[in-house]
């Protein structure tokens, strides 16, 4: 016999033939589910097929009704987003799509294990005593603040930002090779950790750190701390050392640092205070003055509490000006003999009581000098005595990576017959009124060629020693200056520039010979002028002569090769 069922019932097996359940135990889930999307409930299971159940990609549990096992949300296979706070979850579960898990005061205790598809994971206000990142290899932000951490378990390669905080953990895992930001604030670290990847950020306040040795890039923050003494603040933009000790002092600032709290410490004295520095708060602290001024720094009384100054050089907190201990010769008034120059200008009375570049079309860069001349220095006889004005002009030295805080700088000097370069009142080592940075040191003179050395140094609060005197003490381009070899150690600068244009020449255009001639009248070259304080005096004998005994002439032909009047004898190295 042939049996017919009804159309509706052959609808309805089919429909039930292309069903797909899962099982859901819990039956507060259900409910919520039910209520959500209803017919998608089967008895104690969820209907994979259910429209609402394929299609749903967000899903908002928040104290839904005491929901503890998550078993069956993995029906809903597009779900990207699942809020499951303030339900007492024992047991997670999730579709593959799953990105985000919140978890938020879920009443979790011992481990938690990080689901295996999930990128980012709030599980905080919780009581967790463990974090288990092991097979959470796609996880890319974790926050789990305020819980009972002691320990993390694996690390990966994939997470870039951690909040830690409100734990009490002493250490974590260093091969987060992604991370750029980390919050790990009241916690109980003795040393902040480091060895990460890219890090930007660190939130590292109220633990118990006394010491570092790594700081991320832009900011840091390791207030209410125990750090007593900051050696280095690396390439940090923004750092909070408030709440510190801080009675040993800090060595230094970074070049890149621009913002710096120090409030409530006992920090005795600033560091040097570098260029970039834009913000400075220091107040409840026992500062009374600024190493330095930054050009950018915001000068506020209520920023530092106290008036804005600088200190001045009887204060304790006083950072020295760089200095150099420099020594160079002039060949025109060197002695082979004795191995020192001549005084003769000064002797004769010829010395000018200004500094003579300005009016020879040179411009002084820089903040100036902090010494004025003393005319009693003039006076000074044997090693010491002045032979003339000279530049000392300070390049910055672009050859490295980063030449700090360096800015073109320049100032006169005096030079002495033992080529010691002091100030115009007579001291010495020179004070540079520059700021700290990587210089490459040069000199120049009025009718000779400068000279700059190769090779830079790091100018600070030290002082700085060179020697162009000798090719065993400081190396210069070959053949910037006069004996520069191991068989004659005591260099010169080259003599002739009479026309101080950075070369020496003959014959031609721009020539150092025709000025010398035209000194002396242009017409009889027997012609001799005394007593003048001129560039054409080339041997800076106080005399201008163009043929006869000492003569200014002749070095002007030796220096570019005594056999070849065309030739020209240029400035090497700089401008």
């Amino acid at each position: 016999m042939l049996h017919r069922y009804p159309t509706t019932l052959l609808a309805l097996l089919l429909v039930q033939a292309l069903q797909a359940f899962t099982p859901m135990p819990d039956a507060n889930l259900r409910t919520w589910v039910n209520n959500n999307y209803p017919g998608a409930i089967v008895g104690s299971n969820i209907d994979e097929t259910h429209p609402g159940v394929q299609s749903a990609t967000y899903i908002d549990l928040q104290f839904a009704g005491n929901i503890s096992d998550l078993m069956g949300m993995q029906a809903f296979s597009s779900l990207g987003t699942l809020n499951v706070s303030g339900n007492p979850i024992t047991y997670f579960m999730g579709p593959q799509s799953l990105h985000t898990l919140i978890a938020n005061n879920c009443g979790l205790t011992g481990t938690f294990i990080v689901p295996l598809p999930v990128q980012t994971m709030m599980v905080s206000y919780n009581s967790s005593t463990t974090l288990d990142l092991s097979v959470a290899q796609q996880l890319n932000t974790l926050y789990a603040h305020h819980n009972q951490l002691t320990n993390i378990i694996g690390s990966n390669g994939s997470v870039g930002s951690m909040d830690l905080s409100y734990n009490q953990l002493t250490t974590i895992p260093d091969n987060f090779q992604s991370l750029y930001s980390l919050d790990i604030s009241h916690n109980l670290f003795a040393t902040l950790p480091g060895h990460f990847g890219p890090l930007n950020m660190v939130n590292a306040s109220y633990n118990l750190i006394t010491s570092f040795t790594f700081l991320p890039e832009f900011s840091v923050d390791l207030s209410h701390n125990l750090i007593d003494h900051v050696t280095s603040l690396g390439s940090t933009q923004t750092v909070n050392l408030s709440f510190n000790p801080l009675t040993q002092g800090m060595d230094n600032t970074s070049y890149d640092l621009v913002t710096l709290t120090i409030t409530d410490t006992q920090l005795p004295c600033l560091p040097y205070l570098h260029n970039a520095l834009v913000n400075l708060y220091c107040t409840n602290s026992p500062l009374t003055c600024l190493p330095n001024q930054p050009p950018n720094l915001v000068m506020s009384a209520v920023n530092f509490g106290f008036p804005p100054a600088v200190c001045t050089s009887i204060d304790p907190c006083y950072q020295q000006l760089p200095s150099i201990a420099l020594r160079v010769f002039l060949q025109g008034p060197f002695n082979t003999a004795t191995l020192d120059m001549h005084d003769s200008l000064r002797a004769q009375g010829l010395l000018p009581t200004v500094e003579p570049y300005t009016a020879l079309g040179f411009s002084y860069t820089g903040a100036g000098w902090p010494d004025t001349l003393d005319p009693a220095v003039f006076n000074a006889t044997g090693s010491d005595a002045i032979v003339d004005w000279i530049v000392v002009d300070m390049a910055v030295d672009n050859g490295v990576l980063n030449p700090g805080d360096a800015e073109h700088y320049s100032r006169p000097a005096l030079l002495q017959r033992d080529g010691d370069v002091v100030a115009l009142d007579g001291s010495w080592p020179l004070p540079l009124a520059m700021r700290f940075g990587s210089y490459r040191t040069a000199v120049r003179h009025r009718n000779h060629l400068g000279a700059i050395v190769r090779f830079g140094e790091n100018f600070g609060s030290a002082t700085s020693a060179v020697d162009f005197t000798l090719y065993t003490a400081t190396a210069c381009f070959s053949e910037a200056m006069h004996g520069d070899s191991l068989l004659f150690n005591e260099r010169q600068l080259w003599s002739g520039d009479v026309t101080w244009n950075r070369q020496i020449k003959y014959v031609g255009v721009s020539n150092d010979r025709d000025p010398i001639l035209q000194a002396i009248g242009g017409i009889q070259p027997l012609n001799v002028v005394s007593g003048v304080y001129s560039n054409a005096d080339v041997n800076m004998d106080g005399q201008i002569k163009y043929t006869g005994f000492n003569n200014d002439r002749d070095p002007i032909l030796v220096n570019i090769g005594g056999w070849t009047p065309l030739a020209v004898r240029n400035q090497i190295g700089f401008y």
